[in-house]
């Protein structure tokens, strides 16, 4: 190669460098129950009645409004509907995936923790870190609950430890789940 030319791969590979987009990616810090009830503005049970992604007005991302019969308060959750806004979802072809965000289907029932931006939308908080997927035995009716995202499953109420991988995840009863929710927030004075 040619004198002037000796720097040539590595001018493109700096170049190349420099102009690729720094990877994203997804961070999540585990959040204890302490630390979802406290850093929740509404704590409800519901059903999930709708779900409708949509396109933000620039066109350039696709979020999701998922409609919640609300069926128990436990913290906020003022009206017999919530409105959660999550981005991602597919529209008209095109999917935007969040790692990490919990996913919603139509008639599920779910412990939900949510937050609420400086415009007022709710948002499951801490990820999917704050939807619990609700199951109930079809013999006794007692309602049970775990998480449905790999790696964020727990194997306790108080302190939502997290279940090692490879290991069953147990379900939680609902209503102890309720209890530490309520003891935390007598706790606290809320």
């Amino acid at each position: 190669m040619p004198r002037r030319y000796r720097f040539l791969p590595v001018a493109i590979g700096l170049l190349l460098a420099l102009g690729a987009p720094a990877a994203i990616a997804t961070q999540m810090e585990h959040l204890d129950t302490r630390a979802l009830v406290l850093g929740s503005d509404d704590i409800v049970v519901g059903q999930v009645e709708s779900i409708r992604p949509r396109w933000n007005a620039a066109h350039t991302k696709i979020f999701t409004n998922v409609s919640v019969r609300i069926t128990q308060a436990l913290k906020g959750g003022a009206g017999e509907r919530l409105t959660l806004t999550q981005l991602g979802g597919e529209v008209d072809g095109v999917r935007y995936t969040v790692p990490g965000c919990p996913a919603f289907a139509p008639g599920e029932e779910a412990l939900l923790f949510v937050w609420r931006d400086a415009r007022g939308q709710a948002q499951v908080n801490g990820l999917a870190q704050g939807k619990f997927d609700i199951r109930r035995d079809p013999e006794t009716g007692e309602a049970t609950v775990q998480r449905s995202v790999p790696g964020l499953a727990v194997r306790d109420a108080r302190l939502l430890r997290l279940v090692p991988q490879g290991q069953a995840a147990p379900r939680i009863r609902l209503s102890e789940l309720v209890r530490e929710i309520q003891r935390t927030l007598a706790e606290d004075g809320r």
